[in-house]
């Protein structure tokens, strides 16, 4: 954060100078480039403060500074210089938001006009001109349903350290300081975006996530629901088989603890009454495309390539052979326990992963044996590897 709020500082001492510039196209993308960097560290420095807004709401949590919910008047917010009022106002509005989640800090935010109004003393010496609480005559009028405490937030970049300077001050004449507190950051450490309901710890954010990276560990027992279906031919000469309902099951073996790339070796098992049934031996490998680790937040897709072993055998497998199904075929198979067929696959298809737990992945697959089927088409045609099957699957991870 150091080299970025260095780079704040250089684009807006160019920004000032930017007048006695001329306005060539070169001078236009440098002064483009500092106003988009600018814009990128104030967003971190936003998302900075806020941690450390969490971070101070944490600790009024944990340990309050009254012992009973009292009206505190936010009276000054203070952000480095460049960055104008708007964070200030944003730093404002998530201290109040995260107030508004974790009533056990006992800090109730009151509104206080009379506390941040200008207001103007003449007297004998001279005419005084200052905020209401800096004025004694007004703090003596505040009554005590209106908040008898003050909060005042600084956030300063000091190096390669963020700062959070709090304190609370009697509102009194004499605003005496019942408590402060600093916090810093480093610019090497990333903020954890706490949810303002569920306020942790670094330590125990940390240790949510290493428990998170556990429990997806690297061997996982996919359950899968699979549906294939068949593309019937182009010449509408031969019967396609009907779609094949399979359930699968095995173990599943990341290569490292990103997940990165995936193995799976699986059994599955097909069954319709009177129609097939079939077993299955199938083997694939995955590669991430989204990223070189698998996320815990958002959905992951990799792209797989496999084998499978299939053997198929009851009435409605008689489409699995290279001549033509016809209906004195149909009528044989249905007589007696139909034929039995096996054949190998290669499959290539794209998985999404949601989390941990739960997969959807669609893939086509060819059955080399079978390319010149009168009874199969194509869905997709590869040089001389046509895809005859298509297929949709559910995976359940435990």
């Amino acid at each position: 954060m150091k080299a970025l709020l260095l780079t704040l500082f250089a684009a807006l001492a160019l920004g000032l100078a930017a007048p006695a510039w001329g306005t060539t196209a070169i001078e236009q993308a440098q002064l483009a480039e500092l106003d988009r960097l600018r814009a990128e560290v104030a967003g971190q420095v936003q998302l900075s403060a806020y941690d450390l807004i969490d971070e101070l709401v944490y600790g009024w949590v944990t340990e309050p500074v009254f012992a009973a919910p009292t009206p505190v008047v936010v009276v000054g917010v203070t952000v480095p210089v460049g960055l104008g009022t708007g964070l200030q106002a944003l730093v404002e509005n998530h201290l109040a938001a995260v107030l508004a989640e974790n009533p056990t800090s006992n800090i109730q935010l009151a509104h206080c006009p009379a506390c941040t109004a200008v207001v103007v003393h003449a007297g004998p010496e001279g005419t005084i001109v200052s905020r209401g609480m800096d004025d004694p005559a007004v703090l003596e009028s505040i009554g005590a349903d209106t908040g008898r405490h003050a909060l005042f937030i600084d956030v300063e970049a000091e190096g390669a350290w963020l700062v959070l300077r709090a304190r609370i001050t009697r509102l009194t004449p004499d605003l005496p300081i019942v408590w402060s507190h600093t916090i810093a950051s480093s610019s090497s450490t990333p903020p954890l975006l706490r949810q303002p309901n569920d306020l942790k710890s670094a330590a125990e954010a940390r240790q949510e996530y290493i428990d998170a990276l556990h429990d997806r560990g690297s061997l996982a027992i996919p359950v899968r629901f699979v549906v294939r279906s068949y593309k019937a031919p182009a010449d509408r000469g031969g019967v396609p088989p009907p779609p094949f309902l399979w359930l699968q099951s095995g173990v599943e073996l990341g290569a490292n603890d990103s997940l990165a790339w995936t193995s799976s070796i699986l059994v599955g098992y097909s069954f319709i009454p009177q129609a097939y049934q079939g077993l299955m031996g199938q083997a694939r490998i995955s590669r991430l495309l989204t990223g070189r680790t698998r996320s815990l937040l958002r959905p992951d897709i990799y792209a797989f390539v496999g084998a499978a072993a299939i053997s198929v055998w009851g009435p409605a497998t008689g489409s699995f052979r290279d001549q033509k199904l016809n209906a004195d075929e149909i009528i044989r198979d249905s007589a007696g326990e139909g034929p039995r067929t096996t054949f190998g696959a290669l499959q290539l298809g794209l998985d999404l992963r949601l989390g941990n737990r739960i997969g959807l992945s669609t893939f086509l697959e060819a059955v080399p044996v079978l390319r010149n089927s009168r009874n199969l088409g194509s869905y997709i045609q590869v040089g001389s590897i046509g895809f005859q099957t298509w297929g949709t699957e559910v995976t359940v991870c435990f």
